[in-house]
């Protein structure tokens, strides 16, 4: 073998090695990136792996117009005082002008929806606008709601209503507005900035018969 070749395969030889060293050196540091990735991931929280539903939401985008309102509470067993884990609470509703933006008849998809899944201490909470009245009616201001979670078939429940809206009647206020923190009226209070915030708490109805678990 000459001298030039010699010195070629030396040459190929240290730059193999080089590629060698730096192609896991590149993988490992890819994996590096993802971890910090998935643990910066806006949905993280202790008890609950990254990119699952969280227990908050906020069913708008920057910009919506209309009255900024902020709802929460917490979701319970059928006895009414133990925090309920893992319940689904889907909610969707109209724009601020009482429109809601989708096509196809499932005004679940509409623009103004989310889900969010209770944690150890049965809270939820969502960020939303207050929903108008559908156009030219004197329909409440409402948002439909339903749950689910293990053991518990998905149902709905009674429609978010509140206490200032002028179309709510007094029919309405016997039936769903005496049941203190339970009560699907709720009295908004009005915070500083312009914020309005209510309270809902939910009590899951019983299993059905064909349960299980």
């Amino acid at each position: 073998m000459s001298s030039s070749q010699k010195h070629s395969r030396r040459r190929f030889l240290k730059q193999a090695s080089t590629f060698a060293v730096a192609v896991p050196l590149l993988e490992l540091s890819g994996f590096g990136l993802l971890g910090c990735n998935a643990s910066s991931s806006p949905f993280s929280e202790p008890g609950r792996s990254p990119g699952t539903i969280p227990w908050k939401t906020s069913l708008i985008t920057e910009g919506e117009p209309g009255e900024p309102m902020i709802i929460n509470g917490t979701i319970y067993a059928p006895d009414g005082r133990t925090p309920l884990e893992g319940i689904k609470l889907s909610v969707y509703q109209t724009d601020a002008t009482g429109v809601y933006s989708t096509t196809g008849g499932d005004n679940r998809n509409t623009k103004i929806h989310g889900t969010m899944l209770t944690v150890a201490d049965g809270r939820y909470e969502f960020r939303t606008i207050r929903p108008g009245s559908y156009p030219g009616s004197r329909n409440p201001q409402h948002i439909h709601a339903y749950v689910s979670g293990p053991g518990y078939p998905e149902y709905w429940i009674d429609e978010y209503h509140f206490n200032d809206d002028p179309f709510i009647t007094d029919d309405m206020r016997q039936r769903f507005g005496k049941s203190g923190s339970f009560s699907s009226i709720l009295t908004l209070k009005r915070e500083s900035g312009g914020v309005w915030r209510g309270v809902r708490d939910i009590k899951i109805e019983k299993c059905s018969r064909n349960c299980t678990g």
